[in-house]
């Protein structure tokens, strides 16, 4: 019974935070839709034909079998990582603030590094999982997934410069190595290189640079690299416990860049308030409750691992943007799962939730068969 409650509980977050987002992209995206298309409602439309195409994916991937979905994973971590590589071709890639992110096709922007996460965390599951009784190896354990996080790493941050979605797919690679029974000696180096690593590389970028300069004196910094998130602070200052009313943002009009993807945050505590801010935090942490108890009550060890890897890339994405726009964390350029204007992003997390509710319907099928127990009682013949 809980297991089913739990299951309807995800659905109403989904839909809660899902309906916040398209409030909050008709409110932010206003003035930028009439300056570039010359059209209100235009981002609203693109967002909604999203949440459509990934409303049937959704329920599409949640009937089919995960097994299924993870013997292919290899297909889905090549093909994410060729269209990673193609964002870098001229005439098929598309470069915005000198990341070469994105693949346009038909009017529509692809951004290939949201497929690539999900396909990781299939191919962890279905690696791991396959290998339970050589998981202590280093080869079968640590060896491969560390050889495709690092083919993963070396595209985002050498080519596209997305250091946050490398630090992301690299926790989500430690916790599943941790929740697999990787041996401690070979995980302890991880976090230790992988920091080590990203601050090296950020360092070295100029940009970056100024980035984690602005993060440690945000003051000093507040009219170079530490505008976006200065401004941010501002928004949720201004907005108080009650807000200034939806659609009153001062901030959205050009003095908080973003803010309708990864600054969205801050909009909605200016105009809704502090508390309404704190709700959507709020559902956000029901929401990783409910994927990590779906999780545990998965079928089967590939269920639980493939549960934990999209619990912690929901949770570790959503900690990192309300880090990064309330100043906690350098900026890294990380979307609000539901709630950023993105169709890719909004793609694969509806692809998620089918994920999750795939494993919800199949861990409820497998208690609903388990024989009751029964308890003879014992009778004694003198």
């Amino acid at each position: 019974m809980i297991q089913r409650n739990v299951g309807y509980l995800l659905l109403v977050m989904t839909l809660a935070l899902i309906s916040v987002g398209v409030i909050m992209l008709l409110s932010t995206s206003g003035r930028l839709a009439m300056d570039v298309h010359a059209d209100l409602y235009a981002p609203l439309r693109k967002q909604m034909v999203w949440l459509l195409l990934g409303s049937i994916v959704c329920i599409a991937v949640s009937r089919l079998d995960y097994h299924w979905i993870l013997q292919h994973s290899w297909i889905w971590v090549a093909s994410s990582a060729l269209l990673m590589v193609m964002c870098l071709v001229p005439h098929i890639g598309k470069k915005a603030k000198g990341a070469a992110r994105w693949i346009e096709v038909g009017g529509f922007t692809l951004q290939p590094s949201e497929l690539g996460k999900v396909a990781f965390i299939c191919f962890l599951a279905w690696w791991l999982g396959q290998n339970q009784r050589r998981i202590h190896e280093f080869g079968r354990g640590v060896a491969v997934p560390v050889a495709v996080f690092g083919l993963f790493a070396v595209i985002l941050a050498k080519f596209q410069h997305d250091l946050g979605y490398t630090v992301l797919m690299g926790t989500i690679l430690f916790s599943m190595l941790v929740c697999a029974g990787i041996r401690w000696y070979y995980l302890a180096p991880i976090p230790f290189l992988g920091i080590g690593g990203i601050l090296g590389i950020a360092w070295l970028m100029p940009e970056r640079q100024g980035r984690l300069l602005a993060f440690m004196d945000i003051e000093k910094y507040k009219q170079g690299d530490g505008w976006q998130v200065y401004q941010a602070l501002v928004a949720l200052g201004s907005g108080g416990t009650e807000g200034l009313g939806l659609g009153n943002s001062r901030q959205k009009m050009f003095w908080l860049p973003e803010a309708h993807t990864d600054f969205v945050f801050p909009i909605l505590g200016e105009e809704l308030g502090v508390w309404v801010a704190l709700l959507v935090v709020f559902c956000f942490l029901i929401m990783t409750l409910c994927s990590g108890w779906i999780s545990m009550n998965a079928p089967d060890a590939t269920g639980v691992l493939l549960g934990i890897g999209i619990s912690t890339l929901f949770a570790v994405q959503s900690l990192m943007n309300l880090s990064v726009v309330t100043g906690l964390m350098p900026n890294k350029g990380v979307p609000l799962p539901f709630i950023s204007y993105g169709g890719s992003s909004l793609m694969m997390w509806m692809v998620c939730i089918g994920i999750l509710f795939n494993l919800q319907r199949q861990g409820v099928h497998e208690s609903d068969q388990r024989a009751p127990v029964t308890v003879k009682k014992a009778t004694i013949r003198l």
